[in-house]
C-alpha cells in the first residue's frame, strides 16, 4: 500500500518524470513516482538518439553502460544525390534506454523518491482545497509485460506532474487539450539490426522526394552493443496506403540487403510543436506529454529531462511562495519556451517548408545547404549562391505553413 498523502505525485517514469521526481525529492518534498509498466524503460519505442546533454553529469552520475555511442556528426542523403555531411564532435549520444531509463529512476529512488511500478493513475481530480486526488490502480506483473490489477487507492497530492509520454491521458483527464492530432503526429518503426550499418559515430538520414518526403529514414549505430537502430517515420497519412512497417522493411532491404533483424518496435512521435498550455492549478505536464519533442527530428529525451528539471524548480518556488496556481506555474512554461521552445517553433516551420517544396526546389535548397556545410558553416558560404540563398530565405520568411 502507498501512503495516503504526498507533496508531489509524478506520473510516468521516463527520463522527464524521473528527473522531475528526483529534483523534487532533493528539494525536500515527499515524492511518489508511478510507472504503469512492470519494467521501467521497456519496451523501448524510440531511436534512442539524443542531442548532447552538455550538463549530463548534473543528471547523474550516469552509468557508462547507458551510453552506446558518442555521436560526432551526421550524414544526410538528400534528393537527386545531393548529400550533406555535418561533422561536429560530441554533438549527441546514442543511449541504451533499457538501461538509461531504469538508471534515472534508480537515482531518483536513491535521493528519496518512492518509485512504484505496475501502478497506473486512472484519474486525477479537480483541485480540492490544497490538493488533487489521484486514483491509482496497483497491480502485479507476470514478467512478460502484462499487469493485473490487484487493488486501487486514492492519494492526496499537493502537486501532480504528468510525464506519461506521447500517449498521455493525464492531461486530458484534467481538461488540457493535450491529445495528439493525426496530421501533427509521426508514426514510426524502429528495427534493431545486427552490426553497424553506417558510419559508427554518425547519425545517418535519408530524406526527400527520393526517399520519404513527409518524414525520413534513419540509421543510428549502437557501438557498445554492435547493433544499429534502423527505422523510418512519416506523418500519419490522411488516405490509405502502405503502412510504416511495410515501408521500413522495404527500405531496409533496399539499402542493406540481407540485414539480420533482432527485433522491431513501433510507436507515435508528437511533432506538433509546443502545446499552448500545459499547466493548471497544482498540475503540470512534462516531456512528450507536453509535446516537448523536437518537431523536425522527433527527438525528445534531452528536452524531457530539461523540462523535468525546470518543472521541479518552479514547483519548489511555488511551494515556498505558497502558490501553486496555474498563473504561477506558467513560469515553467516560459522557461521551457525560452530554452528550447523558440527553436522548436523555427524547426517546425522549417520542416513544413521543406516538405512543401517540389522536387526541383528541394534539390536546389539542398545544394545551398550542402555548400554551407562544406564551408564549415561559415555564413559567407551563402555568398557563393546569393540568388538561391535570397530566394529561399524570402520564401521561408513568407511561408505560413
Amino acid at each position: 500500500m502507498l501512503d495516503n498523502e504526498y507533496d508531489v505525485v509524478v506520473i510516468g517514469a521516463g527520463p522527464g518524470g524521473s528527473v522531475a521526481a528526483r529534483n523534487l525529492a532533493r528539494f525536500g518534498y515527499k515524492t511518489l513516482l508511478l510507472e504503469k509498466r512492470e519494467r521501467i524503460g521497456y519496451p523501448v519505442r524510440c531511436g534512442e538518439a539524443s542531442t548532447n546533454l552538455a550538463d549530463l553529469e548534473t543528471y547523474g552520475p550516469i552509468d557508462e553502460d547507458c551510453i552506446e555511442t558518442i555521436i560526432n556528426g551526421l550524414f544526410i542523403y538528400g534528393p537527386d544525390g545531393v548529400n550533406i555531411e555535418v561533422p561536429k564532435p560530441n554533438m549527441g549520444l546514442m543511449l541504451n534506454r533499457l538501461k538509461f531509463d531504469p538508471w534515472l529512476a534508480h537515482l531518483a529512488a536513491n535521493d528519496g523518491v518512492e518509485v512504484v511500478t505496475c501502478a497506473r493513475a486512472t484519474s486525477v481530480s479537480e483541485v480540492q482545497g490544497d490538493c488533487r486526488i489521484v486514483c491509482v490502480s496497483l497491480g502485479q506483473g507476470d514478467g512478460n509485460g502484462k499487469v493485473t490489477e490487484t487493488s486501487t487507492q486514492e492519494i492526496r497530492a499537493k502537486m501532480v506532474v504528468g510525464a506519461d509520454g506521447v500517449e498521455s491521458q493525464i492531461g486530458r483527464m484534467v481538461g488540457l487539450k493535450s491529445g495528439q492530432l493525426p496530421n501533427l503526429t509521426c508514426t514510426g518503426v524502429d528495427i534493431e539490426v545486427k552490426g553497424l550499418l553506417t558510419k559508427p559515430d554518425y547519425l545517418t538520414f535519408w530524406q526527400g522526394h527520393d526517399f520519404i518526403n513527409d518524414g525520413y529514414i534513419w540509421s543510428f549505430p549502437k557501438q557498445r552493443s554492435d547493433v544499429t537502430n534502423f527505422g523510418a517515420g512519416f506523418i500519419v497519412p490522411n488516405k490509405p496506403g502502405p503502412n510504416i512497417y511495410e515501408v521500413t522493411l522495404e527500405w531496409l532491404e533496399k539499402l542493406f540487403p540481407g540485414a539480420k533483424i533482432n527485433h522491431t518496435v513501433g510507436g507515435l512521435v508528437p511533432v506538433s510543436g509546443f502545446l499552448k498550455q500545459y499547466t493548471l492549478d497544482r498540475f503540470a505536464l512534462v516531456g512528450d506529454a507536453a509535446h516537448h519533442t523536437n518537431p523536425l527530428t522527433g527527438g525528445g529525451i534531452a528536452a524531457a529531462m530539461r523540462a523535468g528539471r525546470f518543472c521541479a524548480q518552479r514547483v519548489d518556488e511555488g511551494f515556498k511562495a505558497h502558490d501553486l496556481s496555474q498563473k504561477f506555474l506558467q513560469g515553467y512554461e516560459k522557461h521551457c519556451y525560452s530554452y528550447f521552445g523558440r527553436m522548436h517553433d523555427f524547426e517546425l516551420k522549417f520542416r513544413k517548408f521543406l516538405l512543401a517544396l517540389n522536387k526541383p526546389d528541394q534539390i536546389e535548397l539542398y545544394k545551398v545547404l550542402q555548400g554551407f556545410a562544406l564551408s564549415g558553416y561559415k555564413k559567407r558560404a551563402f555568398l557563393k549562391t546569393p540568388i538561391q540563398t535570397t530566394k529561399y530565405l524570402y520564401r521561408f520568411l513568407k511561408f505560413k505553413g
